[in-house]
Order: C-alpha cells, then sequence, then structure tokens
C-alpha cells in the first residue's frame, strides 16, 4: 500500500495507455456514462430517508435536506465525500491539510467537531473517541455512490446521540444498477491521484452483485506560515500526504417481497502529519512530522420483508473494525450494531413507525510516555467496553385532505455515560397550494460525552512564569482533565421552512433556525497546582477539568434554490447567514476555540453551473465565497473550480480541470489548538478518465 508518489503516477499514465487502446479494441459498452441533465422534476422528485426512516419526495420533507446526487458528484469531478459537502449550503467545510477536514452545520466546526452524525449505507462512522469522524478513512468509489443525503438540524428523535445539529447519510447504488465494468483513473498537480475499478454481475436471475478495489495517492501540501503567531520553529513542508488501499463487495437478492443485502469493505493505508507537540525545554510547541498507519473493515446486512403496502420490516446488522496507529496513541475499536425498524399504517393517513437498537463497543488504547513522565495524551482506562441500548416510535398523521402531516416522535435510549436520555421532537407541514409548502419544527436532542471527554488527560503548551533572580522561571504545564462526572450537552431546536416552486423551471427552498444549547462541554473548572518535583525537568501542573459550563445560542437563515434556465443549462445556488452567542459561562471565561464567539462563518455563497455544450461536451463551474475566522484569523476566500467533460463515445469519457482556480493557495482553518499544523490549500489540476466495459 505505501508506494510512492511517483510509482502511483507510473501505474496510472500505464493504466491511461492501456484503457485507451483497449477501447480501441472493444465493443461499444452497454451501460452510458452520458446520464444527461437531471430536470427539475427529477431533483424535485428524489426519495429520501434520513427524515423519516422512510421514502419521501424531497419536496415533502418537513426538513431543511438537500440530495448530493450521483449527477452532482460526476459533473463537479469530486474525488472525496468531504469536497462533496461543500455543495451544500449551510455546511462549514474547512480543508486543515491534505488529509483532515473540519465539517459541520450550524457551528461548532472542528477538526473532532461532535454534533454531526454520519452514516454509509446505514453504518454510523463516528468515534466514540472524540464524537467525531475520521474524514481521511471515509472513502468509496465515487461512481458506486447514489446520492448523499444532508440534512441540516437536528434529527435524534430517530437517529439518536450525535445527530444534534445534522446528517449527513451516504447511500450506495444496488449492486443492480453496477452491472458490467468502470475502470477509473485521475492524475493532477498537487492533486489526489487514484485508480479505482469495479465489475458486476448476476449470480441467478434474482441476486446480483459487484466488487470493487481503490488506490489512491495524496501529494503533501505546503505548511501555512504561522511561526510568529504560535512560536513555532519554520518547517520545509507539511508531510501531510496520504494513500490507501480499498477492496470491498456488495449483494443484493430481491426475491417475492424480500428483499436482502450483503455488503463489505477492507482498507489499509497511511496518513501523513506535523503536529505541534509540547515540550519542556524550551517551554513551547515543536513540529513533529510523522506518518501513522489506518486500517480497517466492515461486514453490514440488511433484510426487509414487505407484508403489504401499509406494512413492512427492516433488520440490519454490522461489524465494524477501525484501527489507528501513531506514535503517541494507538486506537483498536471493534463496534457491533444491531437495528430494526417496523411500519403499519393504522388507518387512512395515519403511520406508526418503531424499532429497537443494541450497540456494543470495544476498544484498547496504547500512548506513549517518555522517561521524564511528560505524556502527550494519556487514557484511563487504556481498554473500555460500552452498551448503547436504544428505541424509538413516530407517529405521521395527514389531515386536511392531504395537505397537512403532522409527525410526532421520540428516541430513548441508554448508555453507560450519563444514563438514561430522551430526544422527543414535533414537525408540522402544510401546503399551501401545488407550489408552496410550510414546515416548522421543535427538536430537543443530545450529544453524549465522548471517551476522551470522560477518561483521558491531555498536556497542552507549557509557559514559564518569571521569578524573582537568581531563580530561573517556573515551566507551568496546563493539563486537560477528563471528567467521570460529566453531563450531556442538550439543545432545543426551532426551525421553520418554506419551499417554493414559483414556475416550472425554478425552486427555492428557505430555512430560519434557532438553537438554545445547555450544559455545553465547553470550558474548563481550575484546580490546584501540582508541583512535578520527581521529573527533570521539574515543573508544575495546572489542572483544567472538562466541564458542562457554558449556555449558547445558534441562529440563521438557509437559502438553496435550483434554475433550469435552458434544458441544457442548469444553476444551484446557496447562501447562509450564522452567528452564535454565549449565553452564560459558570465560574471559566474562556471556552475552547470551537465554542468561542465569531469563531464560524457567518456568511457562505456558492454558486454551481451546468451546461451541456454541442459535441458531447460539458462545462461545470463551481463557485464558493467563505467569510474569515475571525477567532483564529483567517481570512475569507473565494474559491473557483471548473471542468470540461467530453464524452467521446458511450462508454468512455475524459475530464480535465482545476480547482481554486483565483488563487495560489489559500488557509481554510487553523488547527492548532487540536495539534496540527495547518496546509495551505493549492490550486490543482486534473485529469480524469473513466470507461465502461
Amino acid at each position: 500500500m505505501n508506494l510512492k508518489r511517483h510509482q502511483l503516477k507510473l501505474i496510472t499514465n500505464c493504466s491511461l495507455t492501456f484503457l485507451f487502446l483497449a477501447f480501441m479494441l472493444t465493443p461499444a459498452a452497454a451501460e452510458s456514462n452520458n446520464l444527461g441533465m437531471l430536470t427539475l422534476d427529477q431533483l424535485l422528485n428524489v426519495d429520501v430517508v434520513s427524515v423519516a426512516k422512510v421514502p419521501e419526495k424531497i419536496r415533502n420533507t418537513p426538513a431543511a435536506i438537500q440530495v448530493i446526487s450521483q449527477e452532482d458528484l460526476r459533473r463537479c469531478g469530486i474525488n472525496s465525500i468531504p469536497e462533496a459537502l461543500r455543495l451544500v449550503p449551510g455546511m462549514h467545510v474547512h480543508r486543515i491539510d491534505a488529509n483532515k477536514w473540519a465539517i459541520s452545520a450550524r457551528g461548532f466546526t472542528s477538526q473532532f467537531a461532535n454534533k454531526m452524525l454520519v452514516m454509509i449505507d446505514g453504518r454510523t462512522v463516528y468515534s466514540p473517541l472524540f464524537s467525531g469522524v475520521f474524514w481521511d478513512v471515509q472513502d468509496m468509489m465515487i461512481a458506486d455512490i447514489d446520492r448523499i443525503e444532508v440534512t441540516r438540524g437536528p434529527g435524534g428523535s430517530l437517529w439518536g446521540t450525535n445527530a444534534v445539529n445534522g446528517i449527513i447519510n451516504i447511500i450506495s447504488k444496488e449492486s443492480a444498477d453496477t452491472q458490467g465494468g468502470l475502470v477509473n483513473t485521475q492524475i493532477g498537480y498537487e492533486n489526489k491521484n487514484s485508480l479505482a475499478c469495479r465489475y458486476g454481475g448476476w449470480l441467478d436471475e434474482h441476486t446480483s452483485y459487484r466488487v470493487y478495489g481503490k488506490y489512491f495517492s495524496q501529494d503533501e501540501f505546503e505548511p501555512m506560515d504561522f511561526s510568529a503567531e504560535h512560536n513555532i520553529s519554520d518547517i520545509d513542508n507539511a508531510a501531510d500526504d496520504y494513500n490507501a488501499g480499498r477492496v470491498g463487495f456488495r449483494l443484493d437478492r430481491i426475491k417475492n417481497s424480500n428483499k436482502m443485502t450483503l455488503q463489505g469493505d477492507m482498507y489499509s493505508g497511511s496518513s501523513g502529519t506535523t503536529s505541534a507537540r509540547p515540550r519542556l525545554i524550551p517551554a513551547s510547541l515543536y513540529p513533529h512530522k510523522e506518518e501513522y498507519d489506518v486500517s480497517g473493515g466492515n461486514l453490514l446486512g440488511r433484510w426487509e420483508h414487505i407484508f403489504s403496502e401499509d406494512s413492512d420490516i427492516r433488520i440490519q446488522i454490522y461489524y465494524d473494525r477501525t484501527k489507528r496507529d501513531d506514535d503517541y496513541l494507538s486506537e483498536t475499536r471493534d463496534t457491533l450494531d444491531l437495528d430494526m425498524q417496523y411500519r403499519s399504517l393504522l388507518w387512512d393517513h395515519h403511520e406508526i413507525l418503531w424499532g429497537l437498537g443494541y450497540r456494543y463497543t470495544q476498544d484498547n488504547i496504547d500512548t506513549y510516555t517518555p522517561a521524564n513522565g511528560f505524556y502527550f495524551t494519556r487514557f484511563d482506562p487504556d481498554s473500555q467496553s460500552n452498551n448503547l441500548i436504544t428505541g424509538f416510535v413516530q407517529d405521521r398523521f395527514r389531515f386536511a385532505n392531504n395537505r397537512g402531516e403532522l409527525t410526532l416522535g421520540t428516541k430513548v435510549e441508554y448508555n453507560e455515560y450519563t444514563g438514561m436520555e430522551w430526544q422527543p421532537s414535533i414537525r408540522l407541514l402544510w401546503e399551501i397550494n401545488k407550489r408552496n409548502s410550510f414546515w416548522g419544527a421543535i427538536t430537543r436532542s443530545i450529544r453524549t460525552p465522548s471517551r476522551l471527554e470522560h477518561d483521558a488527560d491531555i498536556n497542552t503548551m507549557p509557559h514559564i512564569i518569571p521569578l524573582p533572580p537568581p531563580h530561573p522561571g517556573m515551566i507551568v504545564v496546563p493539563r486537560l482533565i477528563a471528567n467521570e462526572n460529566i453531563d450531556s450537552e442538550k439543545v432545543l431546536s426551532y426551525e421553520i421552512g418554506f419551499k417554493s416552486r414559483p414556475t416550472d423551471d425554478t425552486y427555492f427552498d428557505i430555512t430560519a433556525f434557532y438553537n438554545k444549547y445547555h450544559d455545553l462541554a465547553a470550558g474548563f473548572t481550575s484546580g490546584s497546582p501540582v508541583p512535578m518535583t520527581m521529573s527533570m525537568p521539574q515543573y508544575v501542573v495546572m489542572p483544567l477539568t472538562i466541564d458542562n459550563n457554558f449556555d449558547a445560542e445558534t441562529f440563521g437563515v438557509e437559502i438553496s434554490s435550483h434554475w433550469s434556465i435552458k434544458k441544457w443549462w442548469r444553476l444551484t445556488t446557496g447562501f447562509t447567514w450564522f452567528d452564535y452567542n454565549i449565553l452564560h459561562e459558570n465560574g471559566f471565561s474562556d471556552p475552547r476555540p470551537e465554542f468561542q464567539e465569531n469563531s464560524e462563518c457567518k456568511f457562505q455563497a456558492s454558486l454551481v453551473s451546468y451546461m451541456d455544450l454541442p459535441g458531447n461536451l460539458e462545462l461545470n463551474t463551481m463557485f464558493f465565497f467563505a467569510d474569515k475566522l475571525e477567532t483564529t484569523k483567517i481570512d475569507s476566500y473565494t474559491r473557483l473550480d471548473l471542468n470540461l467533460v467530453w464524452h467521446t463515445t458511450d462508454n468512455l469519457t475524459l475530464t480535465i480541470g482545476g480547482r481554486n482556480l483565483l488563487e495560489h493557495s489559500h488557509v481554510e482553518y487553523d488547527g492548532i489548538t487540536a495539534g496540527i499544523i495547518s496546509s495551505e490549500i493549492p490550486r490543482t489540476f486534473y485529469g480524469n478518465l473513466s470507461w465502461n466495459f
């Protein structure tokens, strides 16, 4: 898996030559890559499942939801899931370096953002280690993604813990829709180079399958210049290159009223980083380059049975194993999850959905402690297992000749950190007429403590307190201390929205929200200094225990629109205004950076243009604006991506494009608070070849 970049480029260049020769000698493929532009009717009639756990049309959904379609992924030249999320208004997407991201919705964005639930085909991928997502290992064959459903706002009444500010639900195509072969390769300058292959077929008339393999390698970026700001010596490169290989399969069997799915993936690779480590002499941070191994695998099975048009059941079970291994912390985690849901129509226009779930997770964490005892991170205990037991019920009732829909529901769950939790919700949808609808929602959600908050101690940047001569200065080390009594974070969310299709060619969606948060684990309670006299050099520890000592509010407006100007030209726009205020501080006046006021983009805007040109050509343009991050002194930036796609035949597509074309590079996020030295995000150019056979 650890091929050098020049070796990968040689492989991909050879593969391009092979694909061209093979195409010249192979009959036309059965599957066409020229999908044509989706119409507005097709966009608005997409079935989504993230809001109600059952299919419903996006235009009739009482939530702020947007779908990233396969057409969006293909036309925009998307080569990673985080990049795709830039297409969603209201999403805060910041790239930290070549392999790390800070992603959230409606605030609290950081590398370890813990208020977004992320799922891949119903498998939860957030890590209980810090309640966030390791985005470097969330990868798929992009051509096999059917859609990405992004819900901005809470969904805890159905999905449970961590579905506080939003849900990202990545759904792959059924294997019956990926028949035949596909080879895709991409090469570029300072870009993610990749080679992916997939083949699908039929085992019998009811059972389809596909298998795939993928390898990619990402070039390293240049580090941001912040040595004076953070007192860190200059470094010549960010050492943030990464590579990984992945293989997987999917089986789908549909017979009579039964539908069964079995799928799995395995991956292995390495990610590089330059971290900012604390040291005692001199008392400062120093840059530390490292390359750590990542690996894992999962196996998921799902059975769906339709009893009648009014009743069905779904049972899903999956096992997931992940491993991350670097020079200061190594984690291995095993997860087993079982979920069941049952839907029935009690009488006309009255639907009940209920379900039960159980999740078992166990970790083993190894940390490195130097001879002088000055460690970076330590967990106690270093191995732990946890059980999560859940249940939910949802009642949907249509009234007023189907013009109105009222949804009531709640999730009840038991976790071993805070005990019993409940997350109720009420949603109302009202169709003013066939073209306009209004919706509103009130939801209570919770975010349970992470393993890091409950069991970890972390040493941060030491500093020196001057003493009268002849005494040398005293070295003081702030130490972040875990809290076994930490409580869940709670939020009460209010949302209203308006969806309208004023003409056959235009559609827009407006959402306003207000969230009130209680018991945010945003600050620390100071303890008494502890002299470390047995250590060389001697230093003093200042304990800071993480605590639920902040209340806050967020509010904002999100607007998106679609305009089919011509059959060959479609525009999508987005605009977001967001604000955040701290309402109450209990004994601490300096919250963690992601909880500080002015730490988020207040304004964001996007414009995406898809054009079909003569000669089987497509011209696709993506424009993004992100406001400054005042707290970390990150400037606003404007980004332009553009590509030209040529469907040479029904089975061969060539793409050339560029990203971040308006400037040589820019910084999107300062990761120093998480111990990461951020990178400049460069201008990149790429070429892509896709061949179906």
